[in-house]
């Protein structure tokens, strides 16, 4: 268990890592979305890898699109790192699950409740 571990450090995980980007984007806006889930139902979706939200699939174009975005905002310009690419990658398996809505925020965590239900 990760918890357990003395080494294990949860801001160099690249799950924890990828999670914040997500939940901090659009911060500070005026939208109606009040709060992202959290990082254990955010872990928890992809490791059961089935999708969340249907209608926040987007095309292969539209994630070409938003995994250049977010290569940018990680990246801040400077060379890829191996860390890097874990977290550009769990975004992108994120975007693939539905679990990022039209606004490149997370899912609220009424949206995951509903998805728990159902499943």
């Amino acid at each position: 268990m990760e918890g357990l571990n003395n080494s294990y450090n949860i801001t160099k995980d690249p799950k924890f890592l990828a999670f914040c980007s997500l939940a901090t984007e659009g911060a500070g806006i005026s939208s109606n979305q009040q709060c992202s889930i959290g990082f254990t139902e955010f872990k928890e979706a992809l490791e059961n890898g089935k999708v969340v939200d249907n209608k926040n699939l987007k095309s292969s174009s539209e994630l070409n699109h938003q995994f250049d975005y977010w290569k940018s905002r990680i990246t801040g310009g400077r060379a890829v790192t191996e860390t890097d690419n874990q977290v550009l990658d769990i975004i992108k398996q994120a975007y693939n699950l539905g679990m990022v809505t039209k606004d490149n925020m997370l899912l609220r965590n009424q949206a995951i409740n509903a998805y728990k239900t159902s499943i």
